[in-house]
């Protein structure tokens, strides 16, 4: 558990939780990434898959995994720089100090359905609505993506070392939402000013006296078209 403290991690420690959070899925014949599996506290109850991949950034954990779950692939790296393979379903008690770089990766893959844990705070902008204070650049790319439901919070007691802050647990299912070229990039623009009105931060004719945390996800693809055509006719 020392390592586990030096490297940031928080060890879901309460069986009955990591059971009721892995059987808000259904695994059965499906390719599953597990993805910062630690212990192997989750992956103990995943079951009838056809294939898991187990991603591990800690060495020793990733040996105690090869061990415990020797019909498992194990991937001992970086899951923000190793490649991942082709899978169906996400499983992730994601570390919190790379949450959002991982949600982001997780983005830009295509996959059916995932089971994310994360900090209480990041669901909070993941799931927020326009005109709130944490609606963001996180919320419109995960909504953009994903179907999102929230399904319960842990409290930190139910972790070692314990965490500040409550978790939750999400349930991600693809959506119809297509995320356009460079359409993050502009977010990130967008938002960088989010205290700005629109046509502070470009003149482009749609929306001018809002901001950019008052638009909807179409009002961002609309006023994103509209930025596209100009950039093409320079």
């Amino acid at each position: 558990m020392r390592r586990g403290r030096k490297a940031g991690i928080n060890f879901l420690k309460d069986p009955t939780i990591a059971k009721r959070i892995v059987e808000l899925e259904d695994f059965s014949g499906k390719d599953v990434l597990e993805v910062g599996p630690g212990l192997g506290q989750l992956t103990a109850f995943i079951r009838n898959y056809r294939t898991l991949t187990l991603i591990e950034r800690e060495k020793d954990f990733a040996d105690r995994l090869k061990y415990s779950f020797p019909d498992a692939t194990v991937v001992a790296g970086d899951a923000l720089k190793v490649e991942w393979p082709h899978f169906q379903i996400f499983v992730s008690n994601m570390p919190y100090s790379i949450s959002t770089p991982l949600l982001e990766k997780l983005w830009n893959s295509d996959f059916e359905e995932g089971i994310v844990t994360v900090q209480r705070e990041v669901a909070d902008r993941i799931t927020a609505v326009p005109g709130t204070k944490d609606y963001s650049r996180l919320s419109v790319m995960m909504q953009l993506k994903f179907d999102i439901e929230r399904k319960f919070d842990i409290p930190p007691s139910k972790f070692v070392p314990q965490p500040k802050v409550f978790s939750t647990v999400l349930i991600l299912r693809r959506a119809e939402g297509v995320i356009p070229n460079g359409f993050d990039l502009f977010l990130k623009l967008l938002f960088s000013q989010r205290r700005k009105k629109v046509r502070n931060v470009m003149n482009l004719g749609l929306f001018q006296d809002k901001r950019p945390g008052e638009l909807s996800i179409e009002d961002l693809l609309a006023l994103f078209e509209r930025f596209s055509a100009r950039q093409q006719s320079l």
